[in-house]
Order: C-alpha cells, then structure tokens, then sequence
C-alpha cells in the first residue's frame, strides 16, 4: 500500500511537470496578436510626399507608444499590437525657398483581425519662413502668499521673432479660439461628429474680442515682446511670486472705453478693475492693445487653465475695421447671445497659435485650433506659477556660429537640454522649434520666464 501511494505522488508529480512544459511549449493565448500596419498620408496636390516625418502610434488605452517614418511614397510602416490608436505626424521639410510644415492626426485607428491593414491621413500643409511664434502663454496664476487662493490676475504671453531679420507689422493682433475652456461640454457644438464645424472653411473664428497693437510694431531679429494681458501692474506688491509688469518695454491689453455688444452697462465695456487696474506709469500709452470687443463680460475671457491662443496679421484692413465688419460676425455654434460672439478671421492671415490644455481634464478636452494652426495640444497646472513655454530647436541654435560658447546646457524641462533664458542673458541666438504642432513644440515651464528673473 506504502508503495501505491509513492507511486501515485511521483505519478501526480509527473503528469504537473508534463502540463507545465505543455504550457510552456503552447503559444500564450492572452498576448495580443501582432500586425504588420500602414499609415498612408495623402499630400495636397503640388505636394510630393515628404520622407522622414515623424509619425507616433498610441495606443489610446494609454498603452504603447510606436514610432516610425514616412518613406519616398509618403508611408509609415508599423508593426503594432491589435489595439486602437491615435495617430499623429509632425515634421519639418526645406524645400531650400520655404519651410513645408506637415501635420497629421486621427484618433480611433483600430488595428486587428478582420480590419483593412492600413489608415489614410490627410497631411495637412503649411510653409513659413521662421518669423513671430507666440513663445511663452502664463495664464494660470499663482497662491497668495497665506496661500488661501489662487491669484491670476497677472496673465501675459510672450511673442517672439524666430528669425535673424526685423519683424515689422502695422496690423497685427491677439485674440483666442471659440471655447473658453478646453475641457468645456459646449465645445462639442463646434462639431460635427469629430470635425470642426469651421473646418472646411477660409476662416478660423475669434472669440469675445480680439486685441490690435498701436501703429507699426518693429520687434528685432531674435527679440520678443512681453504682452500682458490683465494686471498691468507690479502685482509682487501684493503677491510675491507674482510678476512685475512695471516695465516701460512691455505692452499691455488695456482699452476700458471701448463699447461693445448689449445693453448692460456692466457687459458694455472691458473695465473690471481687477483684471484693468490703470497700468504702470512707467507702460507708454502707445504700447497699450487696443480691443474690439465682441461678446459680453467686463474682462476678456482668456482662460486659467486651458486658452487657445493666436497671433494673426491682416492684410488690406485693419484688425479693428475687420472685427467690426458684420459680414465677418461669428456666433459660438448652438447659441444666440452675445456672450457667445466673435468673428471670423482670414485663415491665411493667422501667423502662430498654442491650444493648451488643462492637465486635470485631458480626456475631456477638445481641440479648437484646427491642425493647419496647432495639430496638437500642451497639457498644463494652474495656480503654481507655472507657463507653457517653448522647446529649443537645437540642430538650428548649434548652427549658428555667433553662439559659440553662448549656450547653457542642464535645462532638464527642455528635449533639447539648452537653458533658452540663460542664453539668451549669455548673448547667445535661440532659434525656437516651430513645427505648428504643441505637442513637440512647448513644455510645462516650472516657473514662468519673468518670475525666474
């Protein structure tokens, strides 16, 4: 009997080492399957496909992210894991006259069985030459000092002339895209299932105002501009990590005369003297951005935690006779008040914009700025005195021989590594990347350029 039961236990013992090494020689049925996938990018006619631009896989699980490159034919080939994607291409390409910017992105891409091996992109185009790019957006404020609320009344951007020639505009203006917030449920009105409602068009709308510099703006070569836009004031009299705008080089958005839409007088006019206190003595009134207001408010609704933001430049008119003509009046999709105007803005006049949104609410955000402006969006805190600010291109910076020895290295926040403030102190010539897509092209900023000085 003794012996029956140790046969037993060698033969249990047998038959668990034969199902181990069964398992073990049998393919593992969880591990997803694996396809051969490609990303097929249709170029505007005139356009030849591009090769080497970067395209990215997500799996939009928050899973793997893969990487390739379009080839002579305009194709990404992958090999990726049955799942759903976001696709999206950015990349830069010099047709030695201009700058050809490439963007592309759809979400949704099913890879697996049964499903075509392939998704087709329309790359969007655009060609510039290094000119303004809005360089940094501080939006979100920072903590009181008995850190009992946050203090955002000292919001600016920061334009920047990303080239080695002057820059000079008689007609150049700031305004926002539709949506205050990103992460707003009435964004979804300005689409069509995942298409912008203003997609097809010529225009890009203008929300609540938009603001229009003095007579003719010259910024130099490799040189910016800062631009407040509420709280003109040394705000670190009364916050102390706030921002001194007591600075006669800056400029500011202030206009408290100026009458916009309806008939209440506490909407009529952008005069909350919260967001407008009379700005510094020191701040010329030439350098004071004239408005338009479009919608109602007493302050321009510029966004604490998630604006889209652009620059444009028009042609033939001025900003304020064309935000003042009602053929070019724009009302938010879905509303008919005035709290929701706007107008529209020639397309092709919008020289840079940066669609931030709230870190908090990513999966809830939608994009306003169409690709052709920004094919991607900078995530970003509030109330830390944080900014979103813009990455180093380093291939370009290195290549210019007047910043030998110029640059600062060891900035961590920055894919490039160069510290772009401190060089510039050093004397050094940032060019700044600029491939219309936020995603590559900013970062969160820890603390904001001016408060670091």
């Amino acid at each position: 009997m003794k012996a029956f039961v140790t046969f037993l236990k060698i033969a249990a013992v047998a038959m668990a080492a034969a199902a181990i090494m069964s398992s073990c020689n049998k393919e593992d049925d969880s591990a997803p399957k694996i396809f051969e996938f490609d990303v097929v990018f249709n170029f505007p006619l005139g356009v030849d496909p591009i090769a080497g631009i970067e395209v990215k896989a997500s799996q939009s699980n928050g899973g793997g992210v893969y990487e390739s490159t379009t080839d002579s034919e305009g194709v990404a080939s992958f090999v990726l894991p049955a799942g759903i994607y976001n696709i999206v291409a950015s990349g830069i390409h010099n047709d030695g006259e201009s700058l050809i910017i490439c963007n592309a992105s759809k979400s949704g891409v099913i890879v697996g069985d049964k499903m075509l091996p392939q998704a087709t992109l329309p790359m969007v185009i655009s060609r510039k030459v290094y000119s303004l790019i809005i360089k940094e957006v501080y939006c979100g404020g920072v903590m009181k000092d008995d850190q009992s609320a946050a203090f955002n009344y000292d919001k600016y951007i920061t334009i920047y002339n990303n080239s080695p020639e002057d820059y000079s505009s008689e007609n150049l203006a700031v305004t926002m895209a539709a949506g205050y917030n990103a992460e707003a449920n009435t964004n979804s009105k300005l689409y069509t299932g995942d298409v912008y409602n203003y997609a097809a068009t010529d225009f890009m709308p203008a929300f609540n105002g938009i603001w229009y510099f003095q007579g003719t703006l010259t910024i130099p070569a490799f040189s910016e501009i800062v631009v407040n836009i509420h709280g003109a004031i040394d705000n670190t009299q009364t916050v102390s990590n706030s921002v001194n705008f007591a600075n006669a080089d800056y400029y500011c958005m202030y206009d408290p005369e100026y009458e916009g839409p309806g008939t209440n007088a506490n909407n009529k006019y952008y005069n909350n003297t919260s967001y407008y206190p009379a700005p510094a003595d020191v701040i010329p009134t030439s350098h004071y951005l004239k408005t338009v207001k479009l919608g109602q408010g007493n302050a321009w609704g510029f966004s604490n935690v998630s604006p889209a933001v652009y620059i444009y430049e028009t042609q033939g008119t001025s900003p304020k006779a064309s935000a003042e003509d009602a053929a070019n009046a724009w009302m938010h999709d879905g509303y008919n008040t005035a709290a929701f105007g706007g107008c529209k803005v020639n397309r092709n006049w919008i020289v840079d914009g940066v669609e931030v949104w709230n870190s908090e609410k990513i999966s809830s955000s939608w994009k306003r700025l169409t690709d052709d402006i920004d094919a991607g969006h900078i995530s970003f805190t509030s109330k830390q005195g944080h900014s979103v600010y813009r990455n180093v291109d380093k291939e370009a910076t290195e290549a210019l021989p007047e910043n030998a020895g110029k640059l600062v290295y060891g900035y961590g926040e920055d894919p490039s590594g160069i510290d772009a403030e401190a060089s510039i102190k050093n004397g050094a010539h940032i060019f700044f990347a600029d491939t219309n897509n936020s995603s590559n092209d900013f970062h969160e900023r820890e603390k904001c350029a001016l408060r670091a000085q």
